[in-house]
């Protein structure tokens, strides 16, 4: 098997090994799969603004999403204003592009390194196998493009830093690329380049200080604008609950929650994990260290800001780490080529997880998807079906903001608004609505004048909605 693998050093085009890897995996799953778990919501925001030019500050569907940045919903505005509408693929083909751009960089990082041919096939291969990363060719939400631009800002960096031509220009490519990272999620992530490279720098590269903080700086300051001019009372609450700092949860629920993201990292970046503790054991080595500084900076960008999570007050989610994978994929490359000799069966390991993994995610995409559709598009028909409602019941059509499923609503035309239904009580027009059966229940005791009647029942997200027609008492 890792003979097999290792033709790959003779190979005439390698780099078509990587996007072929990329492709047989996004290839027929993006297709097939609907709009789920948070895409519904950044389309959403990106129907505010391309629909009610709500650029600057995020709305959904009328009301305001001001908890972070939203590069992801502007960049899919931006493509939706181009095709005249924004739809799934509005989000999934710029997704898509950040992913193999990601996929490429890994590549192109280990090659102008030094790594052999197929130790950086490798490397790109086992970033598309972690299971943190491969469920996002099927959920387009904004953690590869955070990755991605994060990682692009590292590579360019060390790419200067390996030459020793950090210049100001460096720095400033730096600075923008985190100012983008920033802008898709805040500006907590930023971290793991913060934290990362600034740790190397403080060990290795003392003399490229005022460079580091000139382009953290530059970041904060175009991050930091945004905050500040979309400022309204109260926000600052949102963004402290946002970043899970007014957790109120008990001692014992945090310590199990904490224990919990410790086990889902390292199972979730499987099979990058298998090699991390030979690499922390060669990089400790004092010898030939100039050729080992790229591990040691993957290792301290990977492990820095992951660690420091595990302290995190707040509560957290897997995905909060994934910045990580991708120097951690740049270590399971270097590492194929220090150990592939000398300690075969931990590559040889590493490569049959990669392999079964891999493998999985294929049968999920190539037999479980195309031969059993209809469990993969549950939104999508739910949608549809509001769609067919609206054909008879012109107008706007009303959820309720706090319960409902975005993703249906991905493929609903025309005006949609978020309300209450307190708000549907006062209707002084016909309009239709799609309302959870309580919702509905206290829709009528609020106001049993309403002329309420059930269009259709859809199941979305488990839940089962009801499309309905309201018409208020005419007036005498």
């Amino acid at each position: 098997m890792l003979a097999r693998f290792c033709r790959l050093d003779h190979s005439q085009r390698p780099i078509l090994w990587v996007i072929g890897l990329f492709l047989v995996q996004a290839i027929p799953a993006t297709i097939i799969r609907a709009s789920n778990l948070e895409e519904g919501r950044i389309i959403a925001m990106a129907r505010g603004a391309l629909e009610d030019g709500h650029w600057l500050a995020p709305f959904v569907y009328g009301e305001r999403f001001i908890e972070r940045p939203v590069l992801a919903s502007w960049l899919a505005a931006m493509l939706g204003s181009v095709t005249g509408e924004v739809t799934l693929w509005s989000l999934r083909i710029p997704h898509l592009t950040f992913f193999l751009i990601g996929t490429l960089l890994i590549y192109a990082l280990l090659r102008r390194n030094g790594a052999s041919q197929s130790g950086s096939v490798f490397g790109a291969f086992c970033w598309i196998c972690m299971p943190m990363v491969a469920a996002k060719f099927i959920n387009a939400e904004v953690d590869v493009v955070l990755s991605t631009l994060l990682f692009a800002a590292f590579a360019l960096w060390w790419q200067a830093t390996a030459r020793e031509q950090a210049t100001w220009r460096t720095w400033l490519g730096v600075g923008l690329l985190l100012a983008l990272a920033g802008l898709t999620k805040g500006p907590q992530p930023l971290a793991y380049f913060t934290l990362g490279v600034g740790g190397f720098v403080l060990f290795r590269e003392r003399d490229q200080i005022a460079g580091f903080a000139g382009a953290n700086a530059l970041a904060a300051l175009i991050v930091g604008s945004w905050y500040v001019v979309v400022y309204e009372p109260r926000d600052l609450d949102i963004w402290v609950a946002h970043s899970r700092l007014s957790d109120e949860t008990t001692l014992a629920t945090k310590v199990l929650d904490h224990l919990d993201f410790v086990k889902s990292v390292i199972g979730e970046m499987l099979p990058g994990t298998i090699l991390l503790g030979p690499a922390i054991a060669i990089a400790r080595d004092g010898t030939a260290r100039r050729s080992r500084d790229l591990l040691l900076a993957a290792l301290l960008y990977s492990l820095a800001c992951t660690l420091f999570l595990i302290v995190w007050p707040g509560g957290l989610a897997a995905r909060f780490a994934m910045p990580a994978t991708m120097t951690l994929a740049v270590i399971c490359g270097l590492m194929f080529d220090q150990w592939r000799d000398e300690h075969p069966r931990v590559i040889i390991s590493t490569l049959v997880v990669a392999y079964l993994i891999f493998g999985g995610f294929l049968l999920r995409g190539w037999v479980a998807m195309p031969f059993w559709p209809h469990l993969f598009k549950e939104s999508q028909i739910a949608g549809r079906a509001i769609a067919d409602a609206l054909r008879t019941n012109p107008g706007p059509l009303y959820v309720i903001g706090r319960t409902t499923d975005h993703n249906m609503l991905v493929y609903v035309r025309g005006p949609i608004r978020a309300v209450t239904v307190g708000d549907l009580a006062r209707l002084d027009r016909p309009a239709a609505a799609v309302m959870l059966p309580d919702e509905e229940r206290s829709l009528r005791d609020q106001n049993p004048r309403l002329t309420i009647s059930g269009i259709a029942n859809i199941v979305s997200q488990r839940r089962p909605f009801r499309i309905l027609a309201i018409r208020p008492e005419p007036s005498p």
